[in-house]
Formats: C-alpha cells, sequence, structure tokens
C-alpha cells in the first residue's frame, strides 16, 4: 500500500514537472518580447499570472484565497511570505492582485529558460555574498520607488518540514522601512504537503493562501527594525498555528 502510494505521488510529480517544462515552451514568445523586446515588468507579472493559473490547475490543485481586506491596488507593497515549497511562487503569482517581482536565491536563474527569465525580471541574490546580498537589497529599493511591489520570503529558504517558521532575515524590513512601502504579510498553509521536498510524497488537493491587513510603515521608525521583524513573523505564525491543519 505505501509503495502504490509513493509511485502516485512520483507519477503525479513528474507530470507536474512535464507541464512545467511545457508551459515555458508555450509562454516563451510572450516573455521573450516583454523581457528583450518591449521590457515591461507589470507584462511580464500578467503572463507569469496565467502560466501559474495554468499550471496550478492541471496540476490538480485546487487554490482557496482568502483576503482580510480588500488591498489598496494604488500603494506600494513589500510582501512578506512564509515558504513551504517549490509551487509557493506560482501560488503567489496565480492569485496575487498587483504587480510583483520577486526576491530569489540565484540558484533558481539556473533553470533552463525559467532561470534566464526569472533573472531578468526578478531581484536573485546569493545570500552567502555580503556584496551580492547588498546589491539585491539596492536593487529592491529601486523597484520599490519605481512603484513595483516585491515578495520576499522572509525565512531566507524552505525550512525543515518539521518547523512552522523559521526566523525572519531583516531584508524586507529594512526596504519597507527606508522605502516608506507598507508590508503586505502572507500566509500559505498547505504546499508542505501539496509538494514537499521528498519526490515520493505529495498529492494534488487544496492549497490555502492568506493576504492579511497591510501594515502600516508609518507606525514604524527605522530604529524600529527588529520590533518590525517580530511583529510581522508573529502575526503570520498565529495563523499558522490557527489554521495550517485544518
Amino acid at each position: 500500500m505505501r509503495f502504490a502510494k509513493y509511485l502516485l505521488s512520483f507519477l503525479w510529480r513528474s507530470w507536474v514537472f512535464l507541464f512545467f517544462v511545457f508551459t515555458q515552451i508555450f509562454f516563451l514568445p510572450a516573455l521573450f518580447i516583454f523581457t528583450n523586446i518591449f521590457p515591461n515588468k507589470k507584462r511580464i507579472f500578467k503572463v507569469s499570472k496565467l502560466w501559474s493559473r495554468c499550471l496550478l490547475f492541471f496540476s490538480g490543485i485546487i487554490v482557496r484565497k482568502e483576503l482580510s481586506k480588500k488591498i489598496d491596488v494604488s500603494k506600494t507593497y513589500v510582501i512578506c511570505s512564509n515558504h513551504v515549497s517549490s509551487l509557493d511562487i506560482a501560488l503567489i503569482y496565480s492569485t496575487a492582485n498587483i504587480p510583483l517581482i520577486f526576491i530569489g536565491k540565484s540558484e533558481i536563474t539556473k533553470f533552463p529558460i525559467f532561470g534566464y527569465f526569472f533573472k531578468k525580471n526578478s531581484i536573485s541574490v546569493d545570500r552567502q555574498n555580503l556584496r551580492d546580498s547588498y546589491n539585491a537589497y539596492i536593487k529592491a529599493k529601486q523597484e520599490v520607488k519605481k512603484k513595483i511591489n516585491v515578495c520576499v520570503f522572509t525565512e531566507g529558504g524552505i525550512p525543515k518540514p518539521d518547523i512552522r517558521l523559521r526566523s525572519f532575515k531583516n531584508g524586507a524590513f529594512k526596504i519597507a522601512l527606508e522605502s516608506g512601502a507598507d508590508i503586505l504579510p502572507v500566509v500559505i498553509y498547505d504546499n508542505k504537503k501539496r509538494f514537499p521536498w521528498s519526490y515520493f510524497k505529495g498529492s494534488p488537493g487544496i492549497s490555502r493562501i492568506k493576504y492579511l491587513d497591510p501594515i502600516k510603515i508609518g507606525n514604524f521608525e527605522k530604529k524600529d527594525l527588529k520590533k518590525l521583524n517580530n511583529f510581522v513573523f508573529d502575526k503570520i505564525n498565529q495563523e499558522l498555528k490557527v489554521n495550517e491543519n485544518i
């Protein structure tokens, strides 16, 4: 019985991977046009949103989105999310109603095709390289000033399965404090079991995401970096405690 379960998970994950590769080819012309000919991050976001919705739908992922309240699309946000799976980027793209770019690990840029467009349209960072981390931080502030929302997985990577939420890095909060952008906390509940690290685990099903109330950065001063970090951590952690096993 266990073998059959592992086999089904392997076959399903293989299908997700193959569909991901196929859709890259399908969306390649649009990605190329809005990356290299008429560069436009907002249009890249729309293409990525459609791509992500197709990927999740044909993978059998049923998305359940919840908003604490309507997001003011006229504002610019630093989006802070927990990180539980490699499907998180697709889940955020598919549900966000505001154009955004990601700050992600430089390893992502090594993926064929996808990595190229990620490098061109998002901000990649080698967290082991202080200079690279600083440059990514500067680029992120510049994008926020251009009214582009920046999404950061504030844990700095996917934690081990037994960890609900790892302590947050300070980068996202520095960007918010210095640019004046409000923070939009995002909670991802189910991707850890939908698409975990193990290639013999995972299954289609419901994946929930919740956009919490934006946090007004004007309520914090630049000296409140740690206070802001802890405040956002507590908000997301409390949501996970209450809802992650529902």
